[in-house]
């Protein structure tokens, strides 16, 4: 039987880049995918494709990888980062292991000809894993705290052009192709109404004992930044544990972006999240609509700034 595969190009408009999508129906529908004057490529696929990956050479060179999960309580993404001087047989490996057997998905990114070495790829894990760390508000991170989150010494300054060039077009099929969630890329645009940035910034008072205490909010290019020095309610709905923003909120406490303050907390530094209400649900301990929640200092709502853009 002839198999013939697939291919489909996305034009990224923001930068005037073309992303070109592979299906290839004989190695069962595994994707790979590259961009224009890259040498790097992607290969995007599931749990059934680890074993056929031995097969296609690129995936013997060094490189970095995602494992994705779904959490089984509240259905978001889960992500593991890892780097291999030989992608194939590490995801062999994770494929085997019992500790990951939430992961379902996996996305490798390695180069052409072999041109990204093992040292490289060192560099790039540690980034990524700082970047996820950065991005608690929408994405929840397996790996330990003791991991490869260093970066200083690592490559020489001759090389750090590559590597970050590299890392650019990663993000760049990443969340064109909407694989994951990082809303900070750390080269953010904020959504200004005009030049006065007072215009921009988005409040919302909390309830309670705390009625004077507010948290501040900005839309970005890729979602909405809860800005360092916000107060965060420490009082909870009695029906706030069933929701997503409970796990959420105790994970931005243990990672330390939420720090105790008495009888409120303080975010310690940006925090992203992908829905307006994902935020205020956050500071507020309780379901909210944060379309409406989140105002201007003159009074209109988020959703009424955002729908007169």
């Amino acid at each position: 039987m002839f198999v013939v595969d697939f291919i489909h190009k996305v034009r990224v408009a923001m930068d005037n880049e073309c992303i070109t999508l592979l299906i290839m129906n004989h190695y069962n529908g595994l994707k790979k995918a590259t961009l224009d004057n890259w040498d790097g490529v992607a290969y995007i696929g599931e749990r059934k494709h680890i074993p056929i990956l031995q097969k296609i050479e690129q995936l013997s060179y060094p490189g970095i990888y995602f494992l994705i999960g779904n959490d089984k309580e509240t259905n978001e993404n889960i992500l593991y980062i890892g780097k291999s001087s030989n992608i194939a047989n590490r995801l062999q490996t994770h494929n085997s292991d019992r500790n990951k057997d939430w992961f379902e998905k996996f996305i490798v990114f390695t180069s052409k000809n072999g041109d990204l070495n093992s040292s490289h790829a060192e560099y790039l894990e540690a980034d990524f894993i700082e970047l996820a760390q950065q991005n608690l508000g929408s994405i929840t991170l397996d790996n330990a705290c003791g991991s490869n989150v260093k970066k200083d010494g690592k490559l020489t300054d001759m090389y750090m052009p590559r590597v970050q060039g590299f890392r650019k077009k990663a993000l760049t099929l990443i969340n064109n192709l909407n694989l994951l969630e990082f809303l900070n890329t750390g080269e953010e645009k904020i959504i200004k109404q005009n030049s006065d940035k007072s215009d921009t910034v988005f409040t919302m008072n909390l309830k309670r004992n705390n009625k004077d205490k507010t948290a501040n909010l900005v839309i970005t290019e890729n979602g909405y930044k809860l800005i360092k020095g916000s107060y965060v309610a420490k009082d909870e709905a009695p029906y706030f544990t069933g929701m997503s923003a409970y796990k959420k909120r105790n994970e931005l406490i243990e990672k330390g972006l939420l720090k105790d303050n008495g009888d409120i907390y303080i975010t310690c530094e940006d925090i992203y999240f992908k829905s307006p209400s994902g935020a205020s649900d956050v500071v507020s301990g309780s379901s909210t609509n944060g379309r409406t929640e989140w105002k201007l200092e003159n009074g209109i709502t988020l959703n009424e700034f955002e729908l007169s853009q």
